[in-house]
């Protein structure tokens, strides 16, 4: 069985080593997707069963044919198609395996692992935004340290209430030495995200975020227009 929360760089095919970081982001959109699955259809896995029996069956079905609309996302990722398959059904059996735990302890585990994915998956939005655009951005933001600001250590971290993953509030801890325009800046990569998935997936957004400032020291490495 895959440990989705391992740190190896390489994943379960051997020859084709995946970077854990776009590994964490490909098992946090089957993560998601699962959530969305419980949340819409009402439908949860029965572990008495085999992961490709009965509702588990139905589950990794629905879960593979969304996730294969992430295929252009990996276009980096040998058969793609085959590894989404291998995930979704470890997903069953991680799901299962951490059903015996102990539920407090477990929780404390999904808060954190939440947060990191959630990180990971904005840094990952924001440096495919800037790769992008970028010559749309140097016209109205300074050129200087970009990229260095989507570094996990610059990126505020993401709470929702209860840790809910079906909620729809998420508090945005905002690191307070960023300046209005480093601010601007990461806003203005989220806003061309969104409207990508938009025209994409002919959806709107349903995340509400809440910005909640947070004291930091003041890296002496950023640029002086990302900081107050």
């Amino acid at each position: 069985m895959m440990d989705n929360n391992n740190t190896n760089n390489t994943d379960f095919i051997k020859r084709n080593p995946m970077p854990y970081s776009r590994l964490n982001i490909l098992s946090q959109h089957i993560c998601d997707t699962y959530d969305e699955i419980v949340h819409v259809y009402k439908l949860q896995y029965d572990f008495s069963l085999a992961a490709l029996q009965g509702t588990n069956k139905v589950i990794q079905s629905r879960m593979c044919l969304v996730l294969l609309g992430y295929k252009e996302e990996f276009v980096d990722v040998p058969v793609f198609a085959q590894r989404l398959r291998r995930m979704c059904k470890d997903h069953f059996y991680n799901k299962r395996a951490l059903s015996c735990h102990d539920p407090a302890k477990q929780d404390r585990i999904n808060r954190r692992n939440r947060r990191r994915n959630r990180k990971e998956k904005k840094l990952a939005r924001r440096r495919n935004m800037l790769d992008r655009h970028k010559r749309s951005l140097e016209e109205d933001f300074p050129t200087a340290g970009m990229e260095m600001l989507l570094n996990r250590k610059y990126t505020s971290d993401e709470e929702s209430d209860d840790e809910d993953p079906t909620s729809s509030l998420i508090s945005v801890l905002r690191p307070s030495y960023r300046s209005n325009n480093a601010n601007r800046f990461l806003d203005r990569l989220d806003e061309m995200h969104v409207a990508n998935i938009r025209i994409r997936r002919h959806q709107s957004s349903r995340v509400t975020r809440s910005i909640i400032p947070m004291e930091q020291a003041v890296p002496k490495e950023l640029p002086r227009w990302m900081k107050q």
